[in-house]
């Protein structure tokens, strides 16, 4: 059985407004984004708009502004999801979204002028209300196969939706002159768009705010594990990864090396701490080009780096140091820099050896390195307790 019109609009207002309600409410309580407030004027808009089609009888002025009130909502939640993602790429601009809109307003204002209450003024709303709703839901549809929001996709079925599957005397709606069966389906489809509208504006809101958060973390993750100098893992981080790949492969089959800028605080304290920064990025680089890919490098702070070398015997890792530094000459000749000396420690992992144990045996092989007179490459065996450095290697580059 059919509800009482009065009645059938009174629910459909309490129900407008309470959509409305949790949209501003959600504004005022949560975090939200711009747009979010043209999407709750839109929605109060049209709760006001059904308010005074339910008082047509008793006030047949009000028609007109109710017909206003219920045009703007599709162009008005346009313009805020503009606002809500810039990265949505809509064609067009807020002008012509704004220009259609007024285009259409002006319509319906001089034919209610002309031929109030008339069928030509009902077809000129119901064309008017058909053009918006298609408009909006054109544009989101084109952007929506691309979009990264799942959320737009729906909003823009629900534009089509209210454009072409409501009866032409539906869209009329709301006039002294139509049926109760058109004001009746006008005010039911009016008020399934916006809860519609209001529960998809929420969605797109708290899946912004999860992308962002996930963006956030992913941005925490890189600033502690990643040195923002070099761009290389930093201490913790080289030796999280580095365990890791000795875990997966046999301790003894892996070289560790230690190595550091000849007189870097004389770097510093001569040409700067910007000369030094360039210094440190350019041997990061050096290094990254002379890995290979399973290769684990980091910044052991200062101007000192390590690397562990899986599947690499001591001697071998001696040649990827004699690399480095040719790297280093090149790039530092070629960006006008002061010659550049490393020094090196390298030392092969021993069965059930960590990898902090393998760095401290690196770590004296480096400083007999630097006892030798820097800008060569030092191999250590033994144990840490007791190392024996056999082998020692001139690097290419002249000592300063």
């Amino acid at each position: 059985m059919d509800l009482h019109l009065p009645t059938l609009l009174l629910i459909c207002v309490a129900v407008l407004g309470l959509a409305a309600s949790v949209l501003h409410v959600a504004g005022l309580t949560q975090t939200v984004y711009r747009g979010h407030r043209l999407w709750v004027a839109a929605s109060w808009g049209l709760t006001l708009g059904v308010a005074l089609a339910s008082l047509r009888e008793q006030a047949p002025g009000v028609l007109l502004a109710s017909h206003l009130l219920l045009l703007q909502w599709p162009v008005v939640l346009l313009l805020g999801l503009r606002r809500f993602d810039a990265r949505l790429r809509l064609p067009g601009q807020p002008r012509g979204d704004l220009t259609l809109l007024g285009l259409a307003m002006a319509a319906v204002l001089l034919m209610d002028v002309l031929a109030a209450g008339s069928a030509l003024a009902l077809w000129t709303y119901t064309l008017a209300s058909t053009l918006l709703h298609g408009y909006a839901a054109a544009l989101l549809l084109a952007v929506a196969p691309q979009s990264t929001a799942p959320a737009l996709r729906p909003v823009g079925a629900l534009m089509a939706l209210l454009a072409v599957a409501l009866p032409l005397r539906s869209l009329v709606g709301l006039d002294t002159s139509a049926p109760p069966e058109a004001v009746r389906q006008h005010a039911i489809t009016a008020t399934l768009g916006c809860v519609a509208f209001a529960f998809l504006a929420m969605h797109a809101t708290y899946e912004r705010t999860a992308l962002l958060l996930r963006e956030s973390r992913r941005r925490l993750k890189v600033l502690a594990n990643i040195d923002m100098l070099t761009k290389v893992p930093n201490r913790r981080h080289f030796q999280e990864l580095a365990q890791r790949m000795v875990d997966r492969e046999a301790p003894a089959s892996a070289a560790v090396v230690m190595f550091d800028i000849d007189h870097f605080k004389a770097i510093n304290d001569m040409l700067g701490h910007a000369a030094g920064d360039r210094a440190l990025r350019l041997v990061s680089r050096c290094v990254q080009q002379v890995l290979r890919q399973h290769d684990v490098s980091g910044r052991h702070g200062g101007d000192e780096f390590a690397l562990l070398l899986p599947r690499t015997v001591a001697k071998d890792a001696m040649g990827v140091a004699q690399r480095i530094v040719a790297q280093v000459q090149v790039r530092a000749q070629a960006q006008q820099m002061p010659p550049l000396t490393l020094s090196f420690g390298v030392v092969q992992m021993v069965a059930d050896e960590t990898v902090d144990e393998a760095l401290r045996r690196a770590d004296q092989a480096l400083y007999e390195a630097k006892r030798q007179g820097r800008s060569r490459a030092v191999l250590a065996e033994g144990d840490e307790d007791q190392p024996v450095f056999s082998e020692s290697q001139r690097l290419g580059l002249t000592p300063r």
